[in-house]
């Protein structure tokens, strides 16, 4: 994979290149200090994957990716910053990884593991499709959830509940925020409820609403009278 460097920091340069140049399947392309320039750089060299700062002179990176992303819609970021207010718009561009400084060596190899997955070519030159992660932050520290472990989130008491097939996970964000970052599995089937359709098993009629049940899993779900006919189209796809 080819790699572009974009941090303003001269020793975290020096120490990303140190990590990745013992490995064989990454070759770092190009190094540069600014937002401007990455784009520049991206138009230039045509990285696969792109590792980034967010507080950098001119264009913070977080901007500037978007533009990358505008021109190259898969080319692959890892942002590595010292700031963590910036994880979930981070999120939203797709990012593999956002790991905070001081750069953790296991979770570097990890991420770039993930990218070059991403990357390898598959049947038909298509566009690989991987599993993606709900990134969110709890308890002082960022957790990746696999979307396949997520039977349905809910809404309650003020906070939003991520039901998966080993826990609950209670988190300070709204619904909204968090089915951005869902894929096609899933359903706002109420307004205190998002349902993942891979898990749902049957629905039952329960005064105006209705209730949903689930494979393996004894909670259910509400489903709004008026959102059944949707559901039903989606669940039929």
């Amino acid at each position: 994979m080819r790699v572009l460097i974009a941090e303003d920091h001269a020793p975290s340069r020096k120490l990303l290149r140190h990590l990745i140049k013992p490995l064989q399947n990454f070759q770092i392309v190009g190094e540069v200090e600014s937002g401007e320039d990455l784009i520049c750089m991206v138009m230039k060299e045509k990285p696969d994957l792109i590792l980034v700062d967010i507080n950098m002179p001119s264009l913070n990176g977080l901007e500037a990716v978007k533009s990358c992303k505008k021109m190259m819609s898969f080319i692959q970021v890892i942002f590595i910053t010292g700031h963590d207010n910036f994880a979930l718009e981070a999120f939203d561009v797709n990012a593999i990884d956002y790991i905070l400084k001081p750069i953790n060596r296991d979770r570097l190899y990890a991420a770039l593991d993930r990218a070059e997955a991403f990357c390898k070519p598959v049947a038909g030159n298509e566009q690989p499709s991987i599993k993606k992660d709900l990134m969110v932050k709890h308890s002082n520290q960022f957790s990746f959830i696999p979307l396949d472990d997520i039977i349905f989130i809910e809404r309650a008491d003020r906070k939003a509940v991520i039901h998966t097939v080993d826990q609950k996970i209670e988190l300070n964000e709204a619904l909204t925020n968090l089915e951005e970052n869902l894929d096609s599995r899933f359903f706002a089937s109420h307004r205190s409820y998002i349902v993942n359709l891979q898990y749902l098993k049957r629905i039952e009629t329960t005064g105006q609403t209705y209730k949903a049940y689930f494979k393996n899993y004894e909670e259910t779900a509400k489903i709004s009278k008026n959102k059944l006919l949707e559901l039903q189209r989606k669940k039929a796809l």
